[in-house]
């Protein structure tokens, strides 16, 4: 039988760290779109799925619901916050700052097997991406985004930078739920730019390629969420 690759790998709920297991499971749903802006979480359906009480589930709901990534109300089920237009300016306003610098520092401090292992799974997901299947591209699109952020090799800055990508989570499943294959493509295009950036280790290349996707993602998720908003009315 082929061993499953990294990404294929369900991670195991440690009994030690259960709630921090399960909060870290949730998140990944509300990343691929399986708990998408506006669901409603069952805590019931989260508990048996998991094989846990109720008791883990609301600690790691809590948790979520500190980062910014839940919403809990006394009289209705917790649920994915809806992402508004102040929401994704927020976000992508602190991203241009943040992601920007780091960047600059990953463009020095990454290795190439580092870089090439980006390359690798871009290609994966390039390859399911024509099968319209895309839980891997959203994958990596946080692996290489969280990468370029630990490659600081600054603690104090990862700490602060850490939330910022917390809430990116929501924005970006914003447009990967309601994207068109082409535009999941574009995303995929844009990511390899930034890793052919970081093989040349110049520090400008690399800022530009990130900006040039960022100002790319603020434009997609705009025209996605004012489409929305215009049904809504």
């Amino acid at each position: 039988m082929k061993p499953k690759s990294d990404l294929e790998r369900k991670p195991r709920v440690v009994k030690s760290t259960l709630k921090e297991q399960i909060s870290q499971q949730i998140k990944e749903m509300i990343l691929t779109n399986r708990l998408p802006p506006g669901q409603p979480i069952v805590i019931d359906k989260i508990a048996e799925e998991f094989g846990v009480s109720h008791t883990p589930v609301r600690e790691a709901l809590a948790m979520l619901e500190s980062d910014g990534l839940i919403e809990q109300t006394s009289y209705q089920n917790p649920r994915v916050p809806l992402v508004t237009v102040d929401d994704v300016r927020e976000v992508y306003e602190m991203r241009l700052m943040v992601e920007s610098w780091a960047a600059e520092r990953a463009a020095v401090n990454l290795d190439d097997s580092i870089i090439r292992r980006i390359e690798e799974l871009l290609d994966v997901a390039r390859a399911e991406a024509t099968r319209k299947k895309y839980e891997t591209h959203l994958k990596v699109d946080l692996i290489l985004h969280e990468t370029l952020l630990r490659s600081t090799n600054n603690d104090l800055f990862w700490s602060l930078a850490q939330r910022i990508h917390e809430h990116t989570i929501l924005v970006r499943s914003l447009v990967e739920a309601t994207g068109s294959a082409q535009e999941i493509e574009k995303i995929i295009d844009e990511h390899s730019v930034i890793v052919d950036a970081l093989y040349t280790h110049d520090p400008k290349l690399v800022r530009e390629a990130l900006v040039a996707h960022l100002m790319a993602g603020l434009e997609r998720t705009m025209k996605v969420i004012n489409v929305s908003e215009d049904r809504a009315i």
